[in-house]
């Protein structure tokens, strides 16, 4: 058996600021009450993955990644963080939602909404996000991703309690225009998060569980709604929705900051032993953790990618069918001939749906290590729904079937998520990862605010243009997520070629998808084979991985599928 050596520190250069604690010397304690040289994320990396500028500085004990501490290191990780930011996405969908709750009991004709404005109102959430977006790639690069993502989260909680102030349409339009650029910043920090922490084999499972907290929002939201319906007070039901669910948002925002780190080697929760292991973690993944450099080469890759606009074209259609739902769901249930009251409560099956789905969804990528297949399986469910969906008749003695084929629509809930771990999972350089979320975020945006607008109030309780349109683009998510699949497969061979050309070993096993158990003896293996290749005994495995590279210029970038 060959003995595999463990990897050295990458080589990167360090920008010394002299009021830095790195460049005085000066050192601070770790949790364990070990000393550990500071190392200031905002500046210390201006050139540089600040992972990989710690791990430069790093002259502690190094200890092997082994089944047992990746066991370890990724409960303590999922109990420390996916709790903060499971409570703030839900904190999110909890307020965008509240107008389709509202919806149920008369905000219409409480706020003297006319024609389309309430479309408007669903719809001017996403043009702020659109507006705001370069903006959040911006400070998602310059500033720690804590505060950043308070800050959103904090003054988005105001923004949707100030919205039960008014009672007309010009003043809830400003104030959900305010809301959405808020909230352009909260999804993205969160796949940013995801990707710096953990294992690209991992990254599904939780990407889904913070997502699932839109069912979790969908189940407690209508029976908040229930609950303030049935409040006597002088306010509208709408206006306590609003204050409700902004001052939940509020509360949670103000401890986040102490509790969520900026990066693993600032988390207060990790000694300094385990800020070196969950870095090695995630150099499996090639994709580096953080850098505060804003590269503009890294964008004008990000947007010449075909890949890019291939995932860009997947969130739209995704996005298409979730915003005309999410913002005439209940609408449509009212139209099955349900009173608000039942149409509420039956509200929260599709949340109950998106959390199951999702779950299920995320533990068949991992265990698969496909993400397109499971993506083409989940979308049969929605395709054949919105079909029935379109041909039922309407009528109290439909009532079941038409709610049995609503339900089944929900399961598309999942590919939302897994089309943003797909994306960042093939997606290298810290700049283009935050540039591509950007992009995704734009065909999200423009999906969410085009699916509604194709729901008219004309045709309830129908709704034929909003349903044969959400047929067409599930068809032609299905299609794209097929082309995308091959063109990775592509780019696997093209790396490969890559590889041999430049002297090592063709193939490059990407361990980030393999289960920890499997690590040690599948590197003996490849160690075995590199020998017996000739002349690639040599190589360091994943050496660019703190790089900064973008997957493009990375020969050792192994695409997932």
């Amino acid at each position: 058996m060959v003995q595999m050596k463990s990897h050295k520190p990458d080589s990167v250069h360090v920008e010394q600021h002299p009021e830095s604690d790195t460049a005085s010397g000066r050192t601070q304690l770790g949790p364990d009450g070990v000393a550990e040289k500071a190392l200031d994320p905002t500046t210390a990396s201006s050139g540089g993955d600040i992972g990989g500028a710690w791990l430069a500085q790093y002259d502690g004990h190094r200890p092997e990644l082994t089944e047992e501490s990746n066991r370890i290191m990724s409960r303590r990780i999922d109990m420390s963080l996916l709790p903060i930011i499971f409570a703030i996405y839900f904190c999110q969908q909890l307020d965008k939602s509240s107008i389709s709750f509202a919806a149920v009991f008369g905000f219409q004709a409480d706020a003297g909404l006319q024609g389309s404005e309430y479309s408007w109102l669903s719809s001017i959430i996403y043009f702020a996000q659109l507006v705001f977006q370069p903006l959040s790639v911006y400070a998602l690069v310059k500033f720690p991703v804590n505060y950043w993502i308070c800050f959103c989260f904090f003054g988005w909680g105001i923004s949707c309690m100030i919205l039960a102030a008014f009672k007309s349409f010009p003043g809830l339009l400003v104030f959900r225009f305010i809301l959405g650029a808020f909230e352009a910043s909260i999804s993205p920090s969160m796949l940013i998060i995801v990707s710096m922490w953990w294992t690209r084999r991992e990254q599904p499972l939780r990407n889904n569980i913070w997502y699932s907290a839109n069912g979790i929002a969908l189940i407690l939201g209508s029976l908040l709604a229930y609950g303030l319906a049935n409040w006597s007070t002088s306010l509208y039901t709408y206006q306590l929705i609003f204050i409700f669910s902004g001052a939940i948002a509020v509360l949670i925002a103000i401890p986040t900051v102490f509790f969520l780190p900026a990066h693993p080697t600032t988390a207060r929760f990790l000694s300094p032993e385990q800020k070196y292991l969950a870095l090695e973690r995630v150099r499996l993944n090639n994709t580096g953790t953080q850098n505060t450099h804003f590269d503009w080469s890294q964008v004008r890759e990000c947007f010449t990618d075909l890949k890019t606009w291939g995932f860009v074209v997947m969130i739209f259609c995704v996005s298409f069918v979730s915003g005309g739902i999410s913002a005439f769901g209940p609408l449509i249930l009212q139209g099955f001939g349900l009173g608000p009251f039942q149409t509420i409560l039956y509200n929260m099956i599709p949340g109950a749906i998106a959390i199951v789905a999702n779950i299920l969804a995320a533990f068949a990528v991992q265990t698969s290590k496909r993400k397109s297949p499971i993506i083409l399986i989940i979308l049969i469910f929605p395709v054949a729904a919105a079909a029935a969906l379109y041909a039922l008749p309407r009528g109290p003695e439909w009532t079941q079937r038409l709610l049995a084929v609503y339900f089944i629509l929900q399961i598309f809930q999942p590919i939302t998520p897994i089309i943003f771990s797909w994306a960042f999972a093939n997606t290298a350089g810290h700049t283009k990862k935050t540039a591509t979320t950007g992009a995704l975020y734009i065909g999200l945006c423009v999906g969410n605010i085009v699916g509604p607008q194709l729901y008219m109030q004309t045709e309830r309780p129908y709704y034929r243009t909003g349903l044969t349109a959400n047929l067409v683009v599930l068809c032609v998510l299905f299609g794209v997520v097929i082309l995308q699949a091959l063109y990775l497969a592509y780019l696997n061979k093209r790396n490969n070629k890559r590889r041999l050309a430049s002297g090592k070993t063709g193939r490059n096993i990407d361990y980030s998808l393999e289960n920890s158990s499997n690590w040690a003896s599948m590197r003996a293996a490849e160690a075995e084979r590199n020998l017996a290749d000739g002349g690639a005994a040599g190589e360091v495995y994943n050496a660019n991985a703190f790089a900064d590279l973008t997957d493009l210029k990375n020969e050792d970038f192994v695409y997932s599928l």
